[in-house]
């Protein structure tokens, strides 16, 4: 279409079409004429005899001509505009891709169609781009035209946590360029988008209840759960929840919150399973509606010791306060060594473990000087300051050690990693300090481990939020399968080298990660974000107003030849008025 009509309401002009015609099957009263002889008579036109009525249409120049001058006053009124050559307008949606959108999608999906075809409408050619707001987020669709939207729309689920969408917004404007259009779509209006973002909202406040956190604890030997359920709405609210595992579940119990209200709900795992679910009855926002709990088993480090006899209770008791540690058994392979090592006697320490020096003819002298801690994961917020040992020889540092703690010149704490290698070493006589005292040297060693069970190719059973990133250790050699991830009844293939990409499912539920026949984890995906659950602030707002007829004006130009069409409208008026004039000035000639 060469043109577009930039006021349709001007159409309704067209009215005076039918209205024109009404007229010209309206006949006027006869008139009385006194005439001398009866020749006259056959010129009179037939009249109605009894006044105004319908009759029949006659072809005359005066209906002609006032119908076409209604045809040109509808043309200038609708104030036609032709497209510029090449004229392309950039329109580029920036939706909000936060987990609460996920309560208005269908809202969401209906006002972008609306708006892009609007566009599409007023602007005739346009480049039209959704795209999603949070980081990394994919294009939901790019054409030249909005046909498919609505379908490209219906794959949209919009899972993320809070987050800003400014990085999106610049991406966005880049795409639409300086004289596109760029619509941020969200549901609050709090925010105000940048880059020259016109900002279209359609939330509004819901009355939501839905769980707000879960922990699972061990008391004695049973685990328990405990799930915290908050009512986000100004009002009292009461909920149906149920709890079911192995195909079995509990009746409904119903539960009342008061306003803002958040309560704790707790019980024991059933005999014989290691997982749970927990159900609120559904309302508009069913993401924190259901709650899936899995007993947290961490990966086991099985731990050995060489040390000196005067060490080994110190050892002994800081293995059993290591979680899921158990002690190597006949013909395992123990994962951390706990060893000593004496200046004097000097022997080759465990490729894995930790190693303390150990001297038993210990000198009545002291280090010196202040305790420094470096920026070290290992080191972070531990205070060492009331550490007192003895002033022994040292164990030889190598170039590549990291020395984690000094006094004065001495390294007291040296971490060396290779690839082969995880050492934790206290250079100085622990039997001999009160090393064992002081918070700071458990917590280490505590921290070490953990990089050891982070490194660990083995099973291990986990509560995540939902699209939470997911580090794990698996084969990475050339000839290493595939990684598998399995949620539900669906099984999905991932690449090694994508490996750095896993995160936990958008939708709660159990999953689990495969290499091959190694179980690397089994897990339970929930929705955290409270943030995202609360509606208080949710309302619609539009902020494209007039925006359609402001890109008609870009991308357009108005009708050259509007003055010739009046002047023409103006010249048909003046005709059709001199024909009706015509018989009454020849009427006025003859008397």
């Amino acid at each position: 279409m060469p043109f577009v009509f930039a006021n349709p309401v001007g159409f309704w002009a067209l009215l005076g079409i039918p209205a024109i015609l009404l007229i010209h099957f309206l006949q006027r009263q006869s008139q009385t004429l006194s005439i001398s002889t009866l020749f006259l008579l056959e010129r009179i036109d037939r009249r109605s005899l009894k006044g105004r009525k319908l009759d029949r249409l006659r072809n005359s120049i005066p209906l002609w001509l006032q119908l076409l001058c209604v045809l040109i006053l509808t043309w200038l009124l609708t104030e036609p505009r032709w497209l510029r050559g090449n004229a392309i307008h950039p329109v580029v949606f920036v939706v909000d891709s936060s987990a609460s959108m996920g309560a208005f999608r269908e809202e969401a999906s209906e006002a972008i169609t609306k708006a892009a075809a609007n566009f599409s409408k007023s602007s005739g050619e346009i480049a039209l781009t959704v795209m999603e707001s949070h980081p990394g987020g994919e294009t939901l669709f790019s054409s030249d035209s909005d046909d498919g939207l609505g379908a490209a729309l219906e794959k949209w689920r919009p899972a993320s946590s809070d987050h800003s969408p400014e990085e999106a917004l610049r991406v966005g404007r880049s795409v639409a360029g300086a004289n596109g259009t760029l619509v941020f779509v969200t549901d609050h209006t709090e925010l105000t988008p940048g880059f020259g973002a016109k900002l279209l909202s359609i939330g509004e406040k819901i009355d939501n209840v839905g769980f707000a956190g879960a922990t699972v604890d061990a008391e004695g030997d049973e685990p328990v759960w405990r799930a915290t359920v908050r009512n986000y709405s100004d009002e009292s609210q009461t909920r149906d929840w149920f709890a079911a595992t192995s195909g079995q579940r509990t009746s409904s119990r119903p539960i009342t919150l008061a306003a803002g209200e958040t309560r704790t709900l707790s019980g024991a795992f059933p005999d014989g399973t290691d997982r749970i679910q927990l159900a609120l009855a559904p309302d508009q926002f069913t993401r924190d509606d259901i709650l899936f709990l899995i007993i947290p088993k961490p990966k086991p480090i099985i731990t050995a010791s060489t040390v000196a006899a005067n060490i080994a209770d110190l050892t002994a008791e800081i293995s059993g306060s290591l979680e899921n540690a158990p002690p190597a058994k006949s013909g395992d392979v123990p994962d951390l060594i706990f060893a000593t090592y004496n200046p004097l006697e000097p022997t080759e320490l465990p490729a894995v473990g930790v190693a303390f020096l150990n001297q038993e003819a210990v000198p009545n002298e002291f280090f010196k000087g202040a305790i420094i801690a470096s920026n070290h994961p290992l080191t972070r917020d531990l205070a060492w300051q009331g550490l007192i040992a003895r002033s022994t020889p040292s164990i030889p540092v190598e170039d590549l050690d990291t020395t984690l703690i000094w006094q004065g010149d001495r390294p007291l704490v040296i971490l060396r990693e290779t690839p082969v290698v995880q050492q934790l070493i206290f250079n100085f006589d622990v039997a001999h300090s009160n090393a064992a005292r002081l918070p700071a040297f458990i917590v280490m060693i505590h921290r070490f481990v953990d990089r050891i069970r982070e490194r660990k190719i083995a099973s291990v059973s986990t509560n995540t939020e939902l699209r939470q990133s997911l580090d794990l250790a698996f084969d990475r050699s050339n000839d290493a399968p595939p990684l598998n991830f399995l949620t539900g009844n669906e099984r999905q293939s991932i690449s090694l080298d994508r490996s750095r990409f896993l995160r936990a499912p958008e939708t709660p539920g159990f999953y689990k990660i495969e290499q091959g026949e190694q179980l690397l984890l089994d897990g339970a995906a929930n929705f955290a974000d409270t943030r995202e659950a609360d509606f208080s602030k949710a309302e619609s707002f539009s902020d494209l107003g007039e925006l359609p007829e402001a890109v008609v004006k870009k991308q357009t130009r108005p009708d050259p030849m509007w003055q010739i069409w009046l002047i023409i409208a103006t010249i048909v008026l003046l005709a059709s008025w001199g024909v009706l004039q015509r018989p009454e000035r020849q009427q006025r000639a003859a008397n």
